[in-house]
């Protein structure tokens, strides 16, 4: 009898002990998946940190599928109600011009056309016809005079079928990393490609026209004359002389200021 109830006892502590031993299973399994997750989580927070960081740009920037659509969406958007003709955006005899130097590799350009008072300024005093804006070329953030050179000459070839904003704003949306050597033909192509009714033949000879050249060297020039120092520097003309808002990234108050000063 007593050797039964002591066979009970260890059967019992047997199943105990395996008991025990699958509850520890369970939880080492259970931190395992635990860590597993935090894991990840850091994986992610640093891959989101590095596309902020980046401004969700990746190294060679051109965007394709339903990010390019959108991104063009956005710039025909941004765009639509104010005319063009070649680097100028707006009425052409608007009383008052905003001179626009900017390097398309510019990122600080690129934030003021997403970030600062750009959009709000096309939408408002450009459409109105109160402010026309001439870009104008001038070399900051690329490295190569020559890729400056052949990146402004593909935008004013763009130009010429009066698409000049379109591609410029689509460049600037779609910048890749910063000296990645991204800008490439093929990158300067697929831009073109993405520009709404822009015919391509077109577009690739006037790549070839000396004076497009021509016009971008007199556009460095003119800035060092006027002494810029960085991109964008927006300069405002009208009736009563010329100003400037803060260099960066202005506000759209800060336009409407220097607007009001020359008006």
């Amino acid at each position: 009898m007593a050797s039964r109830t002591k066979q009970k006892e260890e059967a019992r502590a047997r199943r105990l002990a395996e008991e025990g031993a699958q509850a520890e299973r369970r939880a080492r399994m259970r931190r395992l998946r635990g860590i597993a997750g935090i894991v990840v989580a850091a994986v992610v927070v640093v891959v989101v940190a590095i596309a902020i960081s980046s401004g969700g740009r990746s190294v060679s920037g051109l965007k394709t599928g339903g990010a390019a659509n959108q991104t063009v969406a956005s710039v025909s958007q941004l765009l639509g109600g104010a005319p063009q003709s070649g680097a100028v955006l707006g009425n052409p005899s608007a009383p008052v011009t905003m001179t626009y130097y900017g390097d398309l590799e510019c990122p600080i350009c690129r934030a003021f056309t997403l970030d600062g008072g750009f959009p709000q300024l096309v939408a408002g005093e450009v459409r109105q016809g109160k402010v026309k804006v001439q870009y104008r070329a001038f070399q900051t953030a690329t490295r190569n005079p020559q890729t400056f050179e052949t990146q402004q000459v593909a935008a004013l070839a763009a130009g010429k079928q009066d698409k000049f904003w379109d591609y410029a704003e689509l460049f600037y949306r779609e910048q890749g990393q910063e000296d990645t050597g991204y800008v490439t033909n093929a990158y300067l192509t697929g831009l073109a490609q993405q520009v709404p009714g822009l015919n391509l033949s077109e577009w690739q000879s006037a790549r070839n026209d000396p004076s497009l050249v021509s016009q971008v060297q007199s556009d460095v020039a003119a800035g060092t004359a006027a002494n810029v120092q960085g991109t964008p520097t927006l300069i405002f003309s009208g009736p009563k002389g010329t100003a400037s808002p803060p260099q960066g990234v202005p506000s759209y108050s800060e336009l409407q200021q220097a607007i009001n000063q020359v008006s």
